[in-house]
């Protein structure tokens, strides 16, 4: 209990120290600030206008695009880029385009450490020779493991002094200094003490993918909620020692197995491709057998394939939304759905993205 013999010059301090605490308790947390944006992970970034008016109505003004990749050349015995993007302006007008690159973890298993600086190099020339002007922000896309933490950060490191020294005009006061971001897998930001912190600006948090889509036991491989929630903090928001946004999946795909292995993803498909009773059985809840071979989305399917269906909704997202108010984002985040085509307009219609995005 306080005792009652505080100086007479003291209980105006206490009063309003006791006002303020009462005050502040009583203040609702400032919602956060959300931008939306998208991914484009296509070789040839070609809006249809549809899709531009579909991001309009978002008033989204950010698109990431997969630049090209990076993977390791067995006949060459050096890393070198793959499927460059090709570029139409058409529909491009007043977007911020944030180039992406992914690089493959073997091409880093393969590397020399001595020869990293080297390849920070080619990767920010190529995306400079691929870009009308130098972006504001980069980013670098690589499932890093503890083999490879050492090169890729050291890559990273590189990469952000050649971002810096290319800045046109020189960073002057007030100036805003070229982003440097990287991608962060959930187990990445669970286990940062073990997995390492990328040495960039911020962090994009890929919240999709979150189950073995090798087993075919698995029900959704793209968005599974509980294991989702398994990487979260159980209660109050965790720092991580980035700034963080978010990537939520808005994309569908057909996981096909043969022999019990599962073979390849067969991008967009979805129950309307195998509606066809004389090639395709329905067995179970999104999951199929090919009766007779046959050619589905450009790939011959044989009698005896599998297919599980796999897809994310709307409403799928906006529980998913939910979860991730446990994470705590950074200034100004960016909440990006991967990806943008015909199919994610249709399925993903103006009003339900912004449902979505309330739930932030």
């Amino acid at each position: 209990m306080y005792k009652t013999n505080f100086s007479t010059s003291l209980k105006p301090f206490f009063r309003c120290f006791f006002c303020f605490a009462i005050c502040s308790c009583g203040v609702p947390e400032q919602p956060n600030t959300i931008a939306p944006a998208f991914y484009h992970w296509q070789t040839e970034l070609r809006l249809t206008k549809a899709e531009r008016d579909y991001l309009n109505a978002l008033k989204l003004k950010k698109l990431y695009v997969k630049f090209f990749d990076v993977d390791w050349d067995a006949a060459s015995n050096q890393p070198v880029p793959l499927a460059p993007l090709v570029r139409d302006t058409a529909q491009l007008g007043g977007l911020d385009i944030v180039p992406c690159v992914f690089i493959t973890n073997r091409t880093l298993l393969q590397l020399p450490m001595l020869e990293v600086d080297s390849l920070a190099s080619r990767i920010f020339q190529k995306i400079m020779a691929l870009s009308p002007s130098p972006p504001q922000e980069i980013q670098l896309d690589c499932d890093w493991t503890p083999q490879t933490q050492a090169k890729y950060f050291a890559l990273l490191t590189q990469f952000k002094q050649l971002q810096e020294m290319a800045q046109h005009p020189p960073s002057t006061v007030g100036s805003r200094k070229p982003i440097l971001s990287a991608t962060i897998r959930l187990h990445q930001y669970k286990y940062p003490e073990k997995t390492g912190v990328p040495p960039v600006d911020r962090g994009m948090l890929m919240c999709y993918n979150t189950g073995d889509v090798e087993d075919w036991g698995t029900e959704n491989a793209i968005l599974d909620l509980k294991t989702l929630e398994s990487y979260l903090p159980p209660n109050a928001k965790a720092d991580y020692p980035l700034p963080l946004d978010l990537a939520l999946p808005a994309f569908r795909w057909g996981v096909l197995f043969r022999d019990g292995q599962m073979i390849k993803l067969l991008n967009n498909l979805g129950e309307p491709d195998l509606s066809d009773p004389a090639r395709f059985k329905k067995t179970a809840q999104n999951r199929y057998e090919v009766v007779k071979s046959t050619y589905v989305s450009a790939h011959y399917l044989y009698a005896g394939d599998l297919l599980r269906l796999e897809a994310t909704s709307p409403e799928e997202l906006k529980l998913a939304a939910t979860l991730l108010n446990k994470v705590k984002f950074g200034p100004a985040a960016t909440v990006a759905f991967y990806h943008l085509d015909t199919t994610a307009t249709q399925l993903f219609p103006k009003e339900k993205m912004e449902e979505v995005l309330r739930q932030f």
